[in-house]
């Protein structure tokens, strides 16, 4: 389980630099309708961040095995139950993720469009947010299914992970992120454009050091 923690780790760990790297913007604005922060992300980033958070993101699948083992002894079904609520999830998040793409360049295409062209632009860019917004806020609510899911087992004390990694579940650590972001703005910019993905690294990270743990006290 170690090894598959570390891979889970690590792939969401390039993810989230992906996702950050085609979307940061020192300004923030993350909450706004109109992506006006696409504007901040150069060509090049935008190139290399999707590609690396799209092409990478299936190791997710990975992480919710690796979190499936971990919630077995709580029981065989909350624990494919809890891996397959995850894997969907991030089967969605994956499609959300590759649509950014779309909404930078008819930004970015607006911007440089004359007059005549941008409320032709601006209506493009609705529709397309239309069908890439929802994606994610199912995501957000998959995650919280999977976390309900996983606290429930860990606080039976029936899993193997110790009660006090409830604290560390994805939907908690991105509500702290949300948080961060209306309180310390100057803090949160840097990490609401990969915020999932930072809920799932320490996550990810904190199963595989107590799996670690196991496996050294086993042998």
């Amino acid at each position: 389980m170690v090894l598959t923690g570390l891979a889970a780790t690590f792939g969401a760990f390039l993810v989230g630099a992906g996702e950050f790297t085609f979307q940061y913007s020192p300004r923030g604005g993350y909450e706004g309708h109109d992506y006006l922060y696409f504007l901040d992300v150069s060509r090049w980033r935008l190139t290399v961040g999707h590609f690396l958070g799209v092409l990478v993101a299936p190791v997710y699948m990975v992480g919710y095995w690796h979190v499936a083992q971990m919630l077995r002894p709580a029981g065989k079904t909350l624990s494919a139950l809890v891996f397959g609520v995850g894997v969907y999830a991030f089967a969605i998040g994956n499609v959300w993720l590759g649509g950014r793409v779309s909404l930078a360049l008819v930004v970015q295409a607006r911007e440089a469009a004359p007059a005549q062209h941008q409320e032709l632009l601006g209506n493009l860019l609705q529709d397309i947010s239309m069908h890439n917004e929802p994606l994610i806020n199912i995501v957000r609510v998959l995650i919280l299914v999977v976390s309900i899911l996983s606290a429930w087992a860990i606080w039976s004390g029936r899993t193997h992970y110790p009660r006090w990694s409830v604290a560390v579940l994805p939907i908690v650590l991105l509500v702290l992120t949300f948080a961060t972001y209306a309180v310390l703005p100057g803090l949160g910019v840097w990490l609401l454009p990969a915020a999932m993905n930072i809920a799932h690294v320490v996550f990810f990270g904190v199963s595989t050091w107590v799996a670690a743990g196991l496996q050294n006290n086993s042998s």
